[in-house]
């Protein structure tokens, strides 16, 4: 049975609306005005606790890879608290969708909030929704009568300049021009460190370089004998798809693209038809999957999210096989594909995959690893801190690194929007992000890269289950002090020593991280 039956009133959809992208939702007969963020997981795992601290009285809806949160608006400046507002999160693809949508002001799925079957609407238990629409590059897409919205604001892992052809696009659109990133308005929001991560089936005691890593990555070294002479077994890789912010965080770091265009001055990462075993058997479909035989040899699996690619290790360090869909570049089309990994045995893996996972790494048979050394980093759920494998070197991803800048497998998550009007491929002139929309998008991103949602600072509410992942940026928090105006705690050390990063890239992933202080 149907749990709500909810009236959209995409306005977007009429022709002579041009006001907004997304336009109002009637829910219980009053009208919601919809902003929509599209792009990547990284605020996910704080993003019900920021809808909750914007509104009053918030009903949660979900679907795989989206939530949205109703409520009336509190505290957000610019706009009358009381207004209703419903507030969508699409995660779906990544990072990607976060950029080449709102510049090109393109529609792309949505959760439909008028199809819910299931749930009580509560952040413990939210209403199970259907997903509606589709995305670029799927058929159908340029129709009129594509029920997707167009996101009004984004966010990716890094800045859009970086997603370029013919790596860093999502399901092989065009990379944006550079007149279509000038559409964008382009701040940082917090830091976010990206991972080495491989499953438990690799000895802890087993030296991972960033040279290593990156032939792996790759497919340069494919062989465990090639990286320590006492291992044996075929190379897994649990990759994102393309497009993916997170892959195209370790395109940067292990490959150097694109940030050089020279001869050999960029390295291309190694693609799931470069699988040993790749499309064996089948033909694509859900009942006759493409088959992926992982004891043909070098393996490259292609995951759609991070979920996944947990998702893929898990499989790969069990034995298990993996069924999964995502894109097919030589088919065009999203096809679904199996790893045989039960036939192969156990293989030992390695996941493209950021830190905000870390509270999902011993669920899913993997660790993270220190870089350019040996050693396993893990997190103890039970008392919320982490301790390094005995006899560890090399560099830990601990956020005490992070702020000091010791470790630089890091990014600046980004948030852009547009800042001119755009018409899109059904004709409609969608204007810059302005008036409501603009306030809550930019109440949304101050509080995404707070030290409160960085690292519970001062947080009294539910407290954010990851905030050893991220740092918060010194241009904005540098001399970070409490309530009280005080900049030290009770030991006397500074808040900002515990919170804020001490070097930034300034939005600009190719350069070298730069000492700002703190």
């Amino acid at each position: 049975m149907q749990l709500k039956k909810i009236a959209f009133a995409v306005a977007a959809m009429a022709a002579g609306f041009a006001a907004q992208a997304a336009g109002t939702v009637s829910i219980g007969g009053v009208a919601h005005n919809v902003v929509y963020l599209s792009g990547a997981s990284a605020p996910d795992n704080f993003l019900a606790d920021i809808a909750e601290g914007m509104m009053t009285g918030v009903t949660h809806y979900s679907a795989s890879n989206y939530k949205a949160f109703a409520g009336s608006a509190n505290g957000i400046p610019g706009v009358t608290n009381g207004t209703k507002v419903l507030f969508i999160k699409r995660s779906a693809g990544g990072s990607a969708f976060g950029v080449g949508p709102v510049a090109r002001a393109q529609r792309v799925k949505t959760i439909d909030v008028t199809n819910c079957t299931s749930g009580a609407g509560t952040k413990a238990s939210p209403f199970v929704c259907a997903i509606t629409g589709a995305d670029p590059g799927e058929a159908n897409h340029a129709l009129a009568t594509n029920a997707g919205l167009v996101p009004d604001f984004g966010i990716s892992d890094v800045e859009p300049a970086m997603f370029q052809e013919p790596y860093n696009t999502e399901n092989d659109t065009a990379a944006l021009s550079a007149d279509e990133v000038a559409r964008l308005s382009v701040q940082p929001v917090n830091q976010l460190m990206m991972g080495l991560a491989a499953t438990n089936t690799l000895p802890a005691s087993t030296h991972l370089s960033r040279a290593v890593y990156g032939a792996m990555l790759n497919g340069q070294v494919q062989t465990w004998d090639q990286v320590d002479p006492s291992l044996d077994g075929d190379v897994a890789v649990c990759r994102r798809s393309e497009g993916s912010g997170t892959q195209t965080s370790y395109n940067w770091f292990f490959g150097n693209f694109p940030c050089s265009a020279n001869e050999f001055g960029s390295v291309a990462p190694a693609r799931m038809s470069d699988s040993a075993g790749y499309k064996v058997a089948g033909s694509g479909t859900t009942a006759d999957p493409y088959i992926i035989d992982a004891s043909a040899g070098y393996t490259v699996i292609e995951n759609a999210s991070s979920g996944n690619v947990r998702s893929c290790l898990q499989a790969a360090n069990d034995g298990t096989n993996y069924t999964f869909t995502t894109w097919d570049s030589e088919e065009q089309k999203n096809n679904t594909f199996r790893v045989n990994f039960a036939e192969s045995g156990p293989k030992k893996a390695i996941g493209v995959v950021s830190l905000d996972s870390y509270t999902n790494a011993a669920g899913a048979k993997f660790s993270f690893r220190h870089i350019d050394g040996a050693g396993t980093y893990d997190y103890n759920s039970t008392t919320k801190t982490f301790s390094s494998s005995a006899g560890a070197t090399g560099v830990a991803p601990s956020k005490a690194n992070l702020l000091a800048g010791k470790y630089d497998f890091v990014v600046e998550v980004s948030a852009q929007s547009r800042n001119v009007a755009v018409t899109n491929e059904q004709g409609i002139t969608i204007a810059p992000i302005a008036g409501l929309t603009k306030a809550v998008a930019d109440e949304f991103v101050k509080r995404a890269g707070s030290p409160k949602f960085t690292g519970n600072f001062e947080n009294t509410g539910t407290q954010v289950s990851t905030p050893d992942a991220f740092a918060s940026l010194p241009q904005y928090y540098a001399g970070l002090t409490n309530a009280a105006g005080s900049a030290v705690n009770g030991s006397g050390v500074r808040f900002a020593d515990l919170f804020v990063a001490k070097y930034t890239r300034n939005a600009n992933t190719c350069a070298p991280l730069q000492f700002t202080g703190n």
